[in-house]
């Protein structure tokens, strides 16, 4: 991976983080754990630090205890189209897909080779974006976890999202999270962050924690356009560990 630049020296106020949450701060769609929750509120006190992520803000809030959300300096929700800055909502996108790529989704689910049982919202309308998920978000954690290790042997999520690609240019397609695409228009994912947090702090290094910075990943974008940037680096995540590591 070309993403890893060198580590910052001091990560006191002259450092931005900026960092995805599911996978990263917290197991995918399931709350922080405490004993990680009680060591990064006091690792980032004081500090700039910023989440990014897919979900919306009730989904980061049933996730991120409110002690915690207390020393995050912004969120940037539904793939950086709202950000809050404490309870202000700073600005908001919207978008309205269209009624061939909602066909086209529904028809990618009722084709699916996935052999277990479907749930149901399996198109979730965020701001600025729609989340696809053929398994459907409303399934249990022991049917997410079966998707996931499926998929992870057939790649469907990999093959849908190359074929939407191809079929809808206007937007970009992304695996988000442990099962499910998620849908933007063209560079309105989390890529838009990158300029954004740049501009909010133009002379700070910006860290960012990801655990899909690989191509295809939901984090790539972002990670590539802040090392175009500049004055970047890019942790890749395997765990919530990893991030308390690095703030140590």
């Amino acid at each position: 991976m070309v993403l890893q630049n060198t580590r910052p020296q001091d990560v006191g106020n002259d450092v931005v983080f900026l960092s995805d949450m599911d996978g990263t701060l917290t197991p995918p769609r399931l709350p922080m754990k405490n004993e990680f929750a009680l060591a990064f509120k006091k690792l980032v006190k004081g500090k700039n630090f910023y989440i990014v992520t897919g979900s919306d803000l009730v989904k980061i809030e049933e996730q991120i205890p409110a002690s915690v959300m207390d020393e995050i300096s912004g969120i940037y929700a539904s793939m950086g189209n709202e950000l809050y800055l404490g309870k202000k909502l700073i600005y908001r996108n919207e978008f309205t897909p269209e009624k061939a790529l909602l066909d086209k989704l529904v028809y990618y689910r009722n084709v699916t080779r996935y052999p277990n049982k479907l749930y149901s919202n399996f198109i979730e309308k965020r701001c600025g974006m729609i989340n696809f998920c053929v398994p459907g978000r409303d399934c249990p954690l022991e049917a997410r976890d079966m998707y996931r290790e499926w998929d992870n042997l057939h790649g469907e999520r990999k093959m849908l999202a190359a074929a939407l690609s191809a079929e809808f240019p206007n937007c970009d397609f992304s695996i988000g999270g442990s099962i499910s695409i998620d849908i933007v228009p063209a560079g309105f994912g989390k890529i838009q962050v990158a300029a954004h947090i740049r501009n909010l702090h133009p002379n700070k290094k910006v860290v960012f924690f990801g655990d899909k910075t690989e191509k295809g990943g939901n984090d790539y974008d972002i990670a590539q356009k802040l090392i175009d940037l500049g004055n970047a680096e890019i942790v890749p995540i395997e765990s919530p560990v990893d991030v308390l590591r690095f703030l140590s």
